[in-house]
């Protein structure tokens, strides 16, 4: 396991026992390794310590509000550690999880998805055959995601190609099955099948999406080293990650 992949892990609290001790022995016989953690871990405290800082004056504002409201005054007294754990659990809105490890995984994702359009099945009012594919594709342009999908699994198998496979996965992503939507693209990777450079693309969203950020970083690598597809996008993400 690789340094990043261990410091990932322990900041995220999920190394195994035996990952633990490969930690620990790290951080004694390695010394690029333990700069490395220290770095990262006073980062955590610097944002932990801000958020606090923020989280205190948001908390003054309800002080405030509440010392100026008689019936609150008689009814009730504020308590500062009982509204600071309530906030902290619950006010994922203000700053969340992600912001202690400088990665907003959400706003990653919604900022780079957007559903494939569909350049392989024009669509024309002058069509007289009603084919499940077309209705498969007049479902995926309507957003229509769970009827495209009902309509893909029935094409008989002699007009099944290549590239339905890759729409079918798009509609299950839209409609948040991210794990059918991810065996899909893996099968076409495998296959070496059409859209190959885009399933990888968007298995780094979803790894994004899941907050795995070691699969998203693995997928972007391959993205950026062996297609040209969203390249700099990949790019860039590959910098947010780390």
């Amino acid at each position: 396991m690789t340094n990043e992949d261990l410091l990932y892990r322990y900041f995220s609290n999920s190394l195994n026992e035996d990952e633990l001790i490969v930690f620990n022995k790290r951080l004694e016989s390695d010394a690029k390794f333990k700069a490395d953690f220290e770095f990262e871990n006073n980062l955590k405290q610097a944002i932990k310590k801000e958020n606090s800082n923020k989280l205190k004056e948001k908390l003054k504002t309800f002080e405030t509000d509440i010392s100026a409201t008689e019936t609150f005054k008689k009814k009730s007294k504020f308590n500062w550690r009982i509204a600071a754990s309530i906030v902290f659990f619950l006010g994922a809105s203000w700053f969340g999880y992600n912001s202690f490890f400088g990665v907003n995984y959400n706003s990653l994702y919604d900022a780079n998805f957007s559903n494939y359009p569909n350049t392989e099945f024009p669509i024309t009012r002058s069509d007289t055959i009603d084919s499940f594919e077309r209705k498969a594709f007049v479902a995926y342009e309507a957003g229509d995601f769970d009827n495209a999908i009902s309509n893909f699994k029935i094409i008989p198998i002699e007009e099944q190609k290549p590239y339905q496979a890759f729409y079918k996965a798009q509609a299950y992503l839209e409609i948040g099955n991210l794990k059918e939507a991810k065996n899909i693209f893996n099968n076409i990777i495998n296959k070496n099948s059409t859209f190959v450079a885009e399933s990888h693309w968007y298995l780094a969203l979803i790894a994004i999406k899941e907050k795995n950020k070691i699969e998203a970083t693995n997928q972007l690598r391959v993205l950026t080293e062996n297609f040209n597809y969203n390249k700099f996008k990949a790019e860039a993400l590959l910098k947010e990650l780390h």
